[in-house]
C-alpha cells in the first residue's frame, strides 16, 4: 500500500508537488489571536492561479501592524508586480527594495506585532535565492521577519525591510514549477541538471534562459561548467511561435566576445533545458539580431538535439548484473555469465559494480581488498586496493571508481588512470557511513550517515579539473529532505533519475518505507511515501528510465511497480545485484 506520513516538512514538499498540482482552493485568514495563523482573509491570492488578482493600496489611518500585513498580501499579486506594494514603502525603501534577490515562502505567518518596528514569525519556510536554487536545512523552518516604519506625512510607511519577496506557500503552489537547468561536467562531456523553482506561464521560457544564462555561481567552480558565455542574459527576450520556433535575442557582453556559431554543448544545453516547456520544439539563438548557425549551418536546432550529451549517459549498459556462484553474471539473459570476469571470481569477490559501459567491474574480497578488472581485456592486470573496513564500490561517466572505505571513520577514495587518491568530502570523511553513491555526471556523491535510529541522507559535490581528475569537493554539503522516524533506520539509497535519489528505511515487524528525495535538498517531486511489508535489506534502482525498481531481502529479490511487489523469478540464486553506475 502507499501512504503520506505527515513528518515531511509542509512548505517544501508542497512547493514541489506543484510541479504536478495546481491547487484550486485553499483561502487564508488571519485570526484575532493564537501565535502563528495564517493571514489576510480578504486575500483572493491563495486561490487558483487563474483569478487575475490586483492587490489594493494602503488606506489612510492604517496602523503599522496594519500596514505590514497588507504589505505582505500585496506581494502575491498575481502578475508578479510589486508596484502596488512599493506604495506601502517610504520613497527611499522603495528605491532600494530589491526582492528579486530572493523568494521566502511560507506556510503560516503570525499576527504582526504592534508597533513602529513590526515583526512577523513565519512558519514552514523555504527560500528561493535569485535564480530559483533551493536553500536551507529542512528543519530549520521557523524565521522572524521585521520591518521599520516611520511616518510620511501623517501615514505609516515601511522604511526598512528585507531584499526578498515573502509570500505564501498557496501562492508559490499556483504560480511555480521544478523545472532543471542544464550545465556540462568541467570537461564538457555530459550534461549535470540542477533543479530550479521558477513562475510558471508565458514568461518561463525566458525565465528558464535567462538563470541558464546566468550560470551555476562561483560556489559550484569545479563542479559544473557552462558553454553559454559571452552574451549578456540581461535584456534577454524569448518569443514562442504558433509552430513551437523559440527565438532567444540577446546582445553582446561587453567584457566577452560574442559567439560567432553555436558549438554542439551550447545547444545541448538550451535544447535540454527548453525542452521542458511543451510549447517549445525548436530554438534559434539571435545576438545582436544575427542567428548563430548550428554545427550543420542551420538557423535553428530542435529541443530533441544534445542527446550524446544525455545525464542518463549515452550506451549506458542497461543490463542487470549479480553474482552466482561467485561468477558476474547477466541476470536478464538468463544469469548468463559475463566473459573476461575469471579474475573476480578467483578473488572471491562478495560484492559488486560495473562500470558504465560495462566494461569493467569491482568488487570486495574476504580479506579486504577491493579487486576490479577489465572485462574486455585479460591482458590488464586487476587493481587491487587494500581498504580498512567495509567497503562499496561505484563508477561515473568518465570511467573514475569511487570507494567508500566505510565503518565509524569512513573514507573516500578514487581510482582514476591507475592511479589511487583520497579525498576529504565533507559531510561524509571521518563520519559513520552506511552507504554511499556517485552520480552518473560525477558531480554528486550521496551518503548516509550516522548511527541506526539517528540517521540523516547528506549531498556533498565533487570538483574535478578538465582532465577528469577529482581535486576535492566543495564546502557546502545538503541534507536531503528525508522524514526520518523515531526508531527508523536508513538501510539503502539509489538513483532513479539524475536528480532524484530513492531511500530504503527499515521500521518494526518486517516494514520499509521507500521514499524520494530531490538532490537539491529539498523535498520529493510527488511527496509521496510507500510503506510495503517486505524484508528487504538492499534497494537496486537506476537513474535510466524504465529500469525496474528492485528491492531485495533474504528470499531473493522483488520488483516494485509503484503499488505492489512482484517477485522476480531471474534473478533467484543470484546475489549482490546491481546495475551500472
Amino acid at each position: 500500500m502507499t501512504a503520506r506520513r505527515g513528518s515531511r516538512t509542509p512548505v517544501v514538499g508542497a512547493l514541489l508537488a506543484a510541479v504536478l498540482l495546481v491547487l484550486t482552493a485553499g483561502c487564508v485568514g488571519l485570526p484575532d489571536q493564537g501565535p502563528v495563523t495564517v493571514a489576510d482573509p480578504e486575500d483572493p491570492a491563495a486561490s487558483s492561479a487563474g483569478v487575475d488578482y490586483v492587490p489594493p493600496g494602503p488606506s489612510p489611518g492604517e496602523s503599522p501592524a496594519e500596514i505590514v500585513q497588507h504589505f505582505l498580501g500585496a506581494m502575491r499579486a498575481s502578475s508578479f508586480q510589486t508596484s502596488v506594494a512599493r506604495l506601502f514603502l517610504t520613497s527611499e525603501a522603495a528605491d532600494a527594495w530589491a526582492p528579486e534577490q530572493r523568494t521566502i515562502v511560507y506556510e503560516d505567518v503570525s499576527r504582526p506585532s504592534p508597533g513602529p518596528r513590526v515583526s512577523v514569525d513565519l512558519a514552514g519556510v523555504a527560500e528561493l535565492d535569485a535564480g530559483g536554487r533551493w536553500h536551507g536545512d529542512p528543519g530549520a523552518t521557523t524565521r522572524q521577519v521585521s520591518f521599520s516604519l516611520e511616518q510620511v506625512e501623517g501615514e505609516w510607511r515601511i522604511s526598512s525591510l528585507p531584499d526578498a519577496l515573502v509570500v505564501p506557500l498557496s501562492w508559490v503552489e499556483s504560480r511555480y514549477v521544478q523545472v532543471d537547468l542544464h550545465y556540462l561536467d568541467p570537461g564538457g562531456r555530459i550534461l549535470v541538471p540542477s533543479p530550479v523553482y521558477l513562475p510558471g506561464g508565458e514568461q518561463l521560457p525566458t525565465r528558464l534562459v535567462t538563470a541558464l544564462l546566468d550560470g551555476p555561481g562561483p560556489e559550484l567552480s569545479g563542479v559544473v561548467s557552462s558553454a553559454l558565455g559571452g552574451v549578456d542574459p540581461r535584456g534577454l527576450t524569448v518569443d514562442v511561435s504558433a509552430t513551437g520556433l523559440a527565438t532567444l535575442r540577446l546582445t553582446s557582453a561587453q567584457d566577452a566576445e560574442a559567439p560567432a556559431s553555436l558549438s554542439e554543448s551550447m545547444i545541448a544545453q538550451l535544447a535540454w533545458t527548453l525542452r521542458q516547456v511543451p510549447s517549445v520544439a525548436r530554438v534559434r539563438v539571435e545576438v545582436d539580431d544575427v542567428a548563430l548557425p548550428t554545427p550543420d549551418g542551420d538557423d535553428s536546432f530542435s529541443v530533441a538535439a544534445g542527446q550524446r550529451f544525455t545525464p542518463d549517459v549515452l550506451g549506458a549498459d542497461a543490463s542487470l548484473y549479480g553474482l552466482q556462484d561467485g561468477r558476474l553474471v547477466d541476470v536478464g539473459a538468463g544469469a548468463t555469465p559475463v566473459e573476461g570476469a575469471e579474475a573476480l571470481a578467483a578473488a572471491g569477490i562478495s560484492t559488486l559494480s560495473v562500470s558504465l559501459d560495462g566494461r569493467r567491474a569491482a568488487g570486495q574480497t574476504a580479506e579486504g581488498t577491493v579487486v576490479a578488472v577489465a572485462l574486455d581485456d585479460a591482458a590488464e592486470p586487476p587493481t587491487s586496493v587494500r581498504v580498512d573496513g567495509v567497503a562499496q564500490t561505484g563508477w561515473d561517466a568518465a570511467g573514475r571508481m569511487w570507494i567508500l572505505d566505510g565503518g565509524r571513520d569512513a573514507r573516500v577514495r578514487v581510482v582514476h588512470q591507475g592511479s589511487v587518491e583520497t579525498v576529504v568530502v565533507p559531510g561524509i570523511t571521518g563520519e559513520p557511513v552506511r552507504r554511499m553513491i556517485v552520480s552518473r555526471d560525477g558531480s554528486r556523491l550521496v551518503a548516509v550517515v550516522g548511527d541506526d535510529g539517528a540517521q540523516r541522507v547528506v549531498v556533498a559535490r565533487v570538483r574535478v579539473d578538465e582532465r577528469g581528475g577529482v581535486v576535492g569537493a566543495a564546502p557546502q554539503v545538503s541534507l536531503l529532505d528525508v522524514p526520518i522516524a523515531a526508531g527508523e533506520t536508513v538501510v539503502d539509497i539509489g538513483w532513479r533519475s539524475p536528480t532524484e535519489v530513492m531511500v530504503l528505511s527499515r521500521l518494526d515487524g518486517g516494514v520499509v518505507e521507500l521514499q524520494r528525495a530531490v538532490v537539491d535538498g529539498s523535498a520529493s517531486l510527488t511527496d509521496d511515501t510507500s510503506v510495503l511489508v517486505t524484508p528487504a535489506q538492499r534497494l537496486v534502482a537506476s537513474p535510466t528510465p524504465g529500469s525496474n525498481l528492485l528491492l531485495v531481502g533474504p528470499e531473493g529479490a522483488e520488483e516494485y511497480d509503484g503499488t505492489r511487489l512482484l517477485p522476480t523469478p531471474a534473478a533467484a540464486g543470484v546475489t549482490a545485484l546491481t546495475y551500472v553506475g
